[in-house]
């Protein structure tokens, strides 16, 4: 071998290229709760990754207590690291109206105000995601805006919405028209006919009609622009066009995650997110979009600090799923995840070495090493995406459903 090759496989071995993968253990690092405390070596690796990440990004599948608990435990020990303000899968009218709530009272006063319109603003309608919220209000500094609401406006938001429209109504006329739209939307979600809701039935013309209707008065103006632009999200979906409307769903969230971080005092704020699993990986995912996950790596970098990913996915479990023509809109029902199974399954990792009580921690980099490209490959594109999109997985085989604070 000649100097200059060999100068260059030394070089390639030097940048990891000829390294030798570990293999990924049987039994991987477990964490439990103790007293609201994380414990145990799975703990050990999430708390050693929270000094230097500006972002937070815990991915979830939706309907479990533990993913928000995991969230809050974490919140609490980022905030010596500067970690003061939450980002939510909600609207940021929304987050308007949550943040007032829970100044006030609390989670009760949340309760009591989504009583009879549960679904007026998702998930913290569950009292763990609720909690989880409330943490971020109770502990915020002056000049803080701890919530910041990210997406669209949810299906049920006119709920609240439409409400606060009536009670700025500038003419007799503004208040009928706004009223129309609150009768149609409570008639609907009571008799389950989801297809009725306005966010699914109004158009371009009927936000228009409604902003001629307060056209002098522009907080108004923003809600029903915000209104228009999330029914516009939906009528995509509902026409078929999905590309369409996640690519415009994402564009907003990236929108208005540079509006809020624009916002904030801090030169490099630090943020715990806590989104659908889809939106917080790095990369390209199922739905062929880039999505928040992939625009905070470069923020991060930029401000020389790092966004950590973190992917809540149980092997099995119980779950509250939401059903909203249903005769209860919640309920709970036996969960098990057959992709989780395949990805523990080419990890080399034992369903039996899953915790029922507590969690398996599982750094996905060394699953990553182990599988090398022929092993990736050969995933589900699911399980492919999560797996490079992360940096930890925390699973169990005993989830726990969701506690809704209304029904």
């Amino acid at each position: 071998m000649s100097a200059r090759r060999l100068s260059i496989l030394i070089a390639l071995i030097a940048l990891g290229w000829g390294h030798t993968v570990a293999e990924t253990p049987t039994s991987p690092a477990t964490m439990t709760f103790v007293e609201g405390r994380l414990e145990g070596e799975g703990a050990q690796l999430l708390r050693a990754e929270l000094p230097g990440a500006q972002f937070i990004l815990f991915g979830e599948d939706h309907g479990f207590a533990d993913s928000p608990e995991i969230a809050l435990a974490l919140a609490r020990e980022a905030r010596a690291f500067g970690v003061v303000h939450h980002a939510m899968e909600i609207g940021p009218q929304s987050d308007a109206v949550l943040t007032d709530l829970l100044r006030i009272g609390g989670n009760t006063e949340l309760a009591a105000f989504l009583e009879n319109r549960p679904l007026a603003i998702p998930f913290v309608n569950m009292a763990e995601d609720a909690r989880l919220a409330d943490y971020f209000v109770d502990e915020a500094e002056d000049g803080i805006d701890p919530v910041r609401g990210l997406d669209q406006e949810f299906v049920g938001a006119p709920l609240v919405h439409l409400q606060t429209l009536s009670a700025a109504a500038p003419t007799h006329e503004a208040a009928s028209l706004t009223q129309a739209w609150r009768d149609a939307d409570h008639n609907a979600f009571a008799e389950g006919r989801l297809d009725a809701i306005m966010m699914l039935t109004a158009t371009p013309e009927d936000f228009e009609a409604l902003s001629r209707a307060y056209a002098d008065l522009p907080g108004a103006l923003g809600l029903i622009k915000d209104l228009a632009e999330s029914a516009e999200i939906y009528a995509l979906y509902s026409s078929g066009d999905n590309y369409a409307s996640n690519a415009t769903r994402v564009s907003l969230m990236r929108r208005h995650l540079l509006e809020a971080l624009e916002a904030t005092p801090e030169p490099a704020p630090r943020v715990l997110f806590k989104f659908g699993a889809n939106h917080l990986a790095r990369g390209t995912g199922p739905l062929n979009t880039f999505d928040l996950g992939s625009l905070t790596e470069g923020i991060a970098a930029a401000n020389g600090l790092n966004a950590l990913h973190i992917l809540f996915v149980p092997l099995q479990g119980q779950q509250t799923v939401t059903n909203p023509a249903g005769e209860r809109v919640f309920e709970t029902v036996d969960y098990r995840s057959e992709e989780m199974a395949a990805l523990l399954a080419a990890a080399g990792i034992s369903e039996e070495a899953i915790p029922a009580d507590g969690y398996a921690v599982i750094p996905l980099e060394s699953v990553r090493l182990r599988l090398e490209q022929k092993g990736l490959n050969a995933l589900s594109p699911d399980n492919r995406f999560f797996l490079l999109g992360y940096d930890y997985l925390v699973t169990t085989r005993g989830a726990r459903p969701a506690t809704p604070i209304v029904d």
